[in-house]
Protein backbone atom coordinates (compact mmCIF):
# COMPACT_ATOMS: atom_id res chain seq x y z
CA UNK A 1 0.00 0.00 0.00
CA UNK A 2 2.81 2.60 1.01
CA UNK A 3 4.25 1.32 -2.69
CA UNK A 4 1.23 1.81 -4.17
CA UNK A 5 0.45 5.61 -2.52
CA UNK A 6 3.37 6.84 -3.60
CA UNK A 7 3.52 6.06 -6.54
CA UNK A 8 0.28 7.98 -7.36
CA UNK A 9 2.76 11.16 -6.67
CA UNK A 10 4.58 10.15 -10.34
CA UNK A 11 0.86 9.47 -12.09
CA UNK A 12 -0.34 12.26 -11.05
CA UNK A 13 2.67 14.06 -13.07
CA UNK A 14 1.83 17.30 -10.80
CA UNK A 15 -1.44 17.69 -12.32
CA UNK A 16 -3.76 18.36 -9.15
CA UNK A 17 -7.10 17.30 -11.24
CA UNK A 18 -5.76 13.63 -11.53
CA UNK A 19 -4.30 13.28 -8.18
CA UNK A 20 -6.17 10.93 -5.75
CA UNK A 21 -5.30 13.68 -3.25
CA UNK A 22 -7.53 16.51 -5.06
CA UNK A 23 -10.66 15.32 -2.48
CA UNK A 24 -11.15 13.98 0.34
CA UNK A 25 -13.71 11.85 -0.91
CA UNK A 26 -11.03 10.28 -4.05
CA UNK A 27 -8.72 9.85 -1.22
CA UNK A 28 -10.69 7.54 0.38
CA UNK A 29 -12.26 6.08 -2.59
CA UNK A 30 -8.54 5.85 -3.52
CA UNK A 31 -8.09 3.73 0.20
CA UNK A 32 -10.94 1.42 -0.47
CA UNK A 33 -9.70 0.72 -3.91
CA UNK A 34 -6.17 -0.53 -2.91
CA UNK A 35 -7.35 -2.10 0.40
CA UNK A 36 -6.68 0.14 3.35
CA UNK A 37 -8.28 -0.93 6.30
CA UNK A 38 -8.96 1.57 7.97
CA UNK A 39 -11.11 3.51 5.00
CA UNK A 40 -14.41 4.66 5.15
CA UNK A 41 -16.41 7.49 3.34
CA UNK A 42 -15.93 11.55 4.38
CA UNK A 43 -17.87 11.46 7.88
CA UNK A 44 -20.97 14.01 7.75
CA UNK A 45 -19.85 17.45 8.81
CA UNK A 46 -16.82 17.31 7.85
CA UNK A 47 -15.38 21.05 7.29
CA UNK A 48 -14.29 22.20 3.88
CA UNK A 49 -10.95 23.63 6.21
CA UNK A 50 -10.85 20.33 7.39
CA UNK A 51 -10.23 17.97 4.46
CA UNK A 52 -7.90 21.19 3.59
CA UNK A 53 -5.91 20.94 6.58
CA UNK A 54 -5.96 16.53 6.00
CA UNK A 55 -4.87 16.84 2.34
CA UNK A 56 -1.93 19.48 2.62
CA UNK A 57 -0.80 16.51 5.35
CA UNK A 58 -1.52 13.85 3.31
CA UNK A 59 0.60 15.52 0.33
CA UNK A 60 3.13 16.52 2.10
CA UNK A 61 3.64 12.74 4.13
CA UNK A 62 3.25 11.51 0.69
CA UNK A 63 6.42 13.17 -0.81
CA UNK A 64 8.41 12.22 2.44
CA UNK A 65 7.36 8.34 1.67
CA UNK A 66 8.03 8.72 -2.14
CA UNK A 67 11.56 10.67 -0.85
CA UNK A 68 12.09 7.77 1.41
CA UNK A 69 11.73 4.99 -0.41
CA UNK A 70 13.80 6.46 -3.82
CA UNK A 71 16.61 7.57 -1.50
CA UNK A 72 16.58 3.77 -0.20
CA UNK A 73 16.72 2.58 -3.85
CA UNK A 74 19.18 4.27 -4.92
CA UNK A 75 21.15 3.08 -1.44
CA UNK A 76 21.94 6.61 -0.22
CA UNK A 77 21.12 7.74 2.80
CA UNK A 78 17.70 9.46 4.03
CA UNK A 79 17.51 13.36 4.41
CA UNK A 80 17.46 13.95 7.89
CA UNK A 81 13.76 16.40 7.17
CA UNK A 82 12.34 13.65 5.88
CA UNK A 83 12.98 11.41 8.17
CA UNK A 84 11.57 13.94 10.78
CA UNK A 85 8.40 13.87 8.90
CA UNK A 86 8.00 10.24 8.91
CA UNK A 87 8.50 10.20 12.60
CA UNK A 88 6.06 12.62 13.66
CA UNK A 89 3.54 11.14 11.05
CA UNK A 90 4.64 7.78 12.44
CA UNK A 91 3.92 9.04 16.11
CA UNK A 92 0.68 10.53 15.21
CA UNK A 93 -0.49 7.18 13.88
CA UNK A 94 0.63 5.05 16.50
CA UNK A 95 -1.00 7.32 18.97
CA UNK A 96 -4.71 6.84 17.14
CA UNK A 97 -4.29 2.96 17.08
CA UNK A 98 -5.42 0.28 18.69
CA UNK A 99 -2.71 -2.05 19.40
CA UNK A 100 -3.27 -6.09 19.07
CA UNK A 101 -1.51 -9.39 18.06
CA UNK A 102 -0.66 -10.78 14.48
CA UNK A 103 0.75 -14.27 15.50
CA UNK A 104 3.55 -13.43 17.81
CA UNK A 105 3.83 -9.93 16.49
CA UNK A 106 2.65 -6.83 17.61
CA UNK A 107 0.17 -5.56 15.14
CA UNK A 108 -2.13 -1.98 14.74
CA UNK A 109 -5.34 -1.29 13.66
CA UNK A 110 -7.24 1.94 13.07
CA UNK A 111 -11.27 2.32 13.55
CA UNK A 112 -12.85 3.52 10.37
CA UNK A 113 -14.77 6.64 10.48
CA UNK A 114 -12.16 9.33 9.77
CA UNK A 115 -9.86 10.13 6.78
CA UNK A 116 -6.91 10.45 8.88
CA UNK A 117 -6.88 6.95 10.41
CA UNK A 118 -6.65 6.03 6.57
CA UNK A 119 -3.41 8.01 6.26
CA UNK A 120 -2.45 6.60 9.72
CA UNK A 121 -2.76 3.23 7.96
CA UNK A 122 -0.52 3.98 5.08
CA UNK A 123 2.08 5.87 7.13
CA UNK A 124 2.61 2.82 9.14
CA UNK A 125 2.85 0.15 6.06
CA UNK A 126 5.58 3.04 4.34
CA UNK A 127 7.41 2.54 8.12
CA UNK A 128 7.10 -1.10 8.38
CA UNK A 129 8.06 -1.57 4.77
CA UNK A 130 11.00 0.65 5.75
CA UNK A 131 12.58 -0.77 8.48
CA UNK A 132 11.77 -4.79 7.30
CA UNK A 133 12.79 -5.32 3.87
CA UNK A 134 16.39 -5.95 2.53
CA UNK A 135 16.96 -2.25 0.87
CA UNK A 136 18.37 -4.03 -2.08
CA UNK A 137 15.04 -5.16 -3.16
CA UNK A 138 13.42 -1.79 -2.91
CA UNK A 139 14.54 -0.77 -6.93
CA UNK A 140 13.17 2.49 -8.96
CA UNK A 141 12.04 1.76 -12.39
CA UNK A 142 14.18 3.53 -14.49
CA UNK A 143 11.14 3.81 -17.18
CA UNK A 144 8.87 5.64 -15.14
CA UNK A 145 10.36 6.08 -11.73
CA UNK A 146 7.91 3.60 -9.47
CA UNK A 147 9.70 2.03 -6.65
CA UNK A 148 8.37 -1.41 -6.30
CA UNK A 149 9.70 -4.73 -4.51
CA UNK A 150 11.14 -6.61 -5.94
CA UNK A 151 10.43 -10.32 -4.71
CA UNK A 152 12.36 -12.19 -7.71
CA UNK A 153 14.23 -15.26 -5.93
CA UNK A 154 17.78 -13.58 -7.67
CA UNK A 155 16.44 -10.23 -7.37
CA UNK A 156 17.10 -9.67 -11.28
CA UNK A 157 14.05 -7.26 -11.46
CA UNK A 158 14.29 -4.10 -13.42
CA UNK A 159 10.93 -2.66 -14.27
CA UNK A 160 8.23 -2.10 -12.50
CA UNK A 161 6.24 -4.27 -15.23
CA UNK A 162 7.80 -5.54 -18.02
CA UNK A 163 4.20 -5.84 -20.29
CA UNK A 164 4.99 -1.78 -20.11
CA UNK A 165 8.56 -0.25 -19.45
CA UNK A 166 10.43 -3.25 -20.12
CA UNK A 167 8.48 -3.93 -23.62
CA UNK A 168 9.26 0.02 -24.11
CA UNK A 169 12.98 -0.17 -23.26
CA UNK A 170 13.12 -3.27 -25.80
CA UNK A 171 11.18 -1.48 -28.47
CA UNK A 172 13.84 1.17 -27.85
CA UNK A 173 17.04 -1.12 -27.79
CA UNK A 174 15.74 -2.67 -31.04
CA UNK A 175 15.07 0.53 -32.82
CA UNK A 176 18.87 2.06 -31.90
CA UNK A 177 19.97 -0.92 -32.71
CA UNK A 178 18.00 -1.13 -36.47
CA UNK A 179 19.61 2.44 -37.21
CA UNK A 180 23.06 1.57 -36.04
CA UNK A 181 22.64 -1.16 -38.62
CA UNK A 182 21.24 0.86 -41.40
CA UNK A 183 24.18 3.39 -40.36
CA UNK A 184 26.79 0.76 -41.43
CA UNK A 185 28.76 0.25 -44.63
CA UNK A 186 26.97 -2.40 -46.91
CA UNK A 187 30.37 -3.20 -48.81
CA UNK A 188 31.46 -7.20 -48.23
CA UNK A 189 35.52 -7.77 -48.23
CA UNK A 190 36.66 -7.51 -51.59
CA UNK A 191 34.15 -4.98 -52.92
CA UNK A 192 34.79 -1.14 -53.18
CA UNK A 193 32.89 0.82 -50.65
CA UNK A 194 33.91 3.18 -47.30
CA UNK A 195 35.91 0.08 -45.78
CA UNK A 196 37.80 -1.16 -48.90
CA UNK A 197 38.01 2.03 -51.39
CA UNK A 198 38.63 1.35 -55.22
CA UNK A 199 42.39 1.47 -55.83
CA UNK A 200 43.30 4.74 -57.29
CA UNK A 201 44.55 4.18 -61.16
CA UNK A 202 48.14 5.19 -61.88
CA UNK A 203 49.80 5.41 -65.01
CA UNK A 204 53.18 3.16 -65.60
CA UNK A 205 56.32 5.48 -65.90
CA UNK A 206 57.53 4.93 -68.84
Amino acid sequence: MALDFANTDIVSGGDRSTDVLRSVEEFLAWCRYAGVAAASSVPAGTSANDERTLLRTATHVRAAIRIALVTVARHLDIDPTVLHTLRSAYADAIGQATPGLDGDHLSWAWEPGSPRAALSELVASAVDLLRDHPAGRLKECPGCGFVFLDATRNGSRRWCSMEDCGTEEKMRRYVAKRAETRARPTSTPGEPGLLNPRPEHRTPER
